[in-house]
C-alpha cells in the first residue's frame, strides 16, 4: 500500500476491493454503503510500525450500470485515499478511471488512471518515492489492450467476482489483467530507472479451504507489484461465512509484514 515499502498501495487496495465488493443478493437496487479497515505494517522486523484506520463509501447502481468508491484513512505517520468508478459494459464490471494517494513517513504516492474501452487502451500516470533513500520513480504512458483481454482495476475484479462475471479458467484459477509500472524481476527496493513505461500484468486468484479455518481464503502474488515481495510468499485472504475477508496478511523481504482487518 506504500510506495515501494512493498508497493503495499497494490496490496491494500486489492483487499479493500473486496470488503467493498456487494452480496450477491443485492440485486438491482442502487445500493449505498459504508464500511471501516484497519491496516497494521510492521518494517524491519518491527523497528517502525504503522497503525491506519479509515473507512469507505460505496454507490452501486447495477440498472444504470454505474459503481462509484471512495476509501480513506489516517493514521500516525501514515495516510491513504482510494477512488475508483466505471461502467457494466458487456456483462462485466469494467473501470473507467481510478486514483490513489499514499503518505508514509513524508513518502508520497500518487496514481491516476483512466480507460478508454472503445479505442482499447489505459494512460498511466504514477509518482512515488523509494522508502529508504528517496528516489523517485515517475511513469506518464499509455498502454494498448490486446483484443479479447478483460482489465481489471481492483474494485471491478471484486465486483465481477462477487456477481458471477469473473469465470474460473479449466484449471480452477480466476484470471484478469491489471495496468502496473513496469519493472525488472531483480528490482531491489530503492533501485531506480531513467524511463518507466507501463505494463498489463496477469492477475490470479485461486479460491480453496484455509487451513486452519477451513473458511474460502485465496493466496496472492505480490511479486509483480513489488520489489519487497516474494513469490514463494504470498499474501493470504480468509473470507467470513459471509464471502466477506476478515483478516488478509502478508510477509515480505527485511522483515516486512502487514495485516488487514476488515469490519
Amino acid at each position: 500500500m506504500l510506495t515501494e515499502v512493498t508497493n503495499r498501495r497494490n496490496f491494500l487496495t486489492l483487499a479493500l476491493a473486496f470488503l467493498l465488493a456487494p452480496p450477491r443478493w443485492l440485486a438491482a437496487e442502487p445500493v449505498a454503503r459504508r464500511g471501516t479497515f484497519a491496516a497494521d505494517v510492521a518494517i524491519l522486523y518491527s523497528m517502525l510500525t504503522f497503525h491506519l484506520q479509515g473507512g469507505m463509501e460505496e454507490s452501486i447502481d447495477r440498472k444504470a450500470g454505474r459503481y462509484d468508491v471512495r476509501v480513506s484513512g489516517q493514521g500516525d505517520g501514515i495516510a491513504n485515499r482510494i477512488e475508483s468508478s466505471g461502467v457494466l459494459r458487456d456483462g462485466r464490471w469494467v473501470p473507467v478511471r481510478g486514483a490513489s494517494w499514499f503518505e508514509v513517513r513524508g513518502r508520497e504516492s500518487r496514481t491516476r488512471i483512466a480507460y478508454d474501452h472503445a479505442r482499447r487502451t489505459v494512460e498511466y500516470h504514477a509518482r512515488g518515492e523509494t522508502f529508504f533513500r528517496r528516489r523517485l520513480r515517475v511513469v506518464d504512458d499509455v498502454v494498448s489492450v490486446p483484443e479479447g483481454m478483460t482489465v481489471d482495476d481492483a474494485i471491478t475484479a471484486s465486483l465481477n467476482y462477487r456477481d458471477g462475471h469473473w469465470k474460473p479458467q479449466p484449471d480452477g484459477r480466476l484470471r484478469t489483467h491489471v495496468v502496473r509500472r513496469r519493472r525488472n524481476d531483480n528490482e531491489d527496493p530503492d533501485d531506480v530507472a531513467s524511463v518507466y513505461r507501463a505494463e498489463l500484468m496477469p492477475l490470479e486468484l485461486r479460491i480453496e479451504p484455509d487451513p486452519d479455518t477451513r473458511r474460502p481464503s485465496a493466496l496472492l502474488d505480490l511479486s509483480g507489484f513489488s520489489s519487497w515481495a516474494r513469490r514463494d510468499q504470498p499474501a493470504r485472504i480468509v473470507f467470513d461465512d459471509e464471502r466477506r475477508p476478515a483478516v488478509i496478511t502478508g510477509s515480505m523481504i527485511l522483515g516486512t509484514s502487514l495485516t488487514i482487518r476488515l469490519g
